[in-house]
């Protein structure tokens, strides 16, 4: 009788043992998916505490730069003409206020192609300037863009320590860009538009918030129909890198 109990009992113990050992297994695998959801919700809140962080960096370096912008010294260069043209070709000679008429022989001449720099700082800050250079590049039929980098196959570079306060503005006294001299040779075929003739050149300088240097660019076209330069808003622009 004790036989037949025991050999009746193994079979369910052995059963009732391999139901244990699956709950087992079961239970593990809910505990472990437990786990590893909250592994992924711990992980997916530190990523939204690093964008957060990031994003709060990044707004407070945009606002830093919105700050040294809205205060900086910014220096805005122009090429001045010294003279102005009336009916009938007739040019005038630009004197302060006052305009005086030009000669035939100084049209001929070219001296109605003389301009001026102009330097104007519209920051809130002064800015130390250091030099300008001033550059002449005759373009060829069908080009139609500066090329980057453009030396200019003539160019002139001067020294110009000057400090400009905010809202201030200086000419260079004698003119220093003649047009005229520059395109001798090319105007014959600036003319036909052929050519492009092109002023370009560079400020650099300084303001009070940051050690690097400052460049301001400009770039003019001869218009020939109309004797005179034209700006090229896309080549005048600031740029800003290290100092050497």
């Amino acid at each position: 009788m004790v036989e037949t109990i025991t050999n009746w009992y193994e079979p369910i113990a052995i059963w009732l043992e391999g139901i244990a050992l699956v709950l087992i297994f079961v239970w593990d695998r809910i505990d472990a998916s437990q786990q590893h959801k909250q592994t992924l919700t711990q992980m997916e809140i530190m990523r939204n505490q690093a964008r957060a962080t990031e994003m709060a960096a990044n707004a407070a370096t945009k606002s830093a730069e919105a700050l040294i912008n809205s205060e900086r010294a910014w220096i805005i260069p122009e090429l001045i003409p010294q003279a102005v043209r009336a009916g009938n070709n007739q040019w005038f000679r630009v004197l302060g206020d006052t305009h005086a008429q030009m000669s035939t022989a100084e049209v001929l001449a070219g001296h109605h192609l003389r301009y001026k720099l102009k330097l104007t700082n519209m920051g809130r800050t002064p800015a130390q300037i250091f030099y300008f250079t001033i550059c002449y590049s005759c373009l060829g039929k069908g080009v139609t863009d500066l090329p980057e980098n453009a030396g200019g196959s003539e160019s002139s570079y001067r020294s110009f320590e000057h400090l400009l306060g905010s809202g201030q503005t200086i000419e260079i006294g004698e003119p220093i860009v003649d047009v005229h001299k520059y395109m001798h040779g090319d105007e014959d075929a600036i003319e036909r538009f052929d050519k492009t003739a092109v002023i370009h050149g560079e400020v650099k300088y300084r303001h009070m918030f940051t050690t690097d240097d400052c460049y301001a660019d400009f770039c003019y076209s001869y218009t020939a129909s109309e004797q005179r330069l034209s700006n090229v808003g896309r080549h005048t622009k600031q740029r800003q890198q290290k100092a050497d």
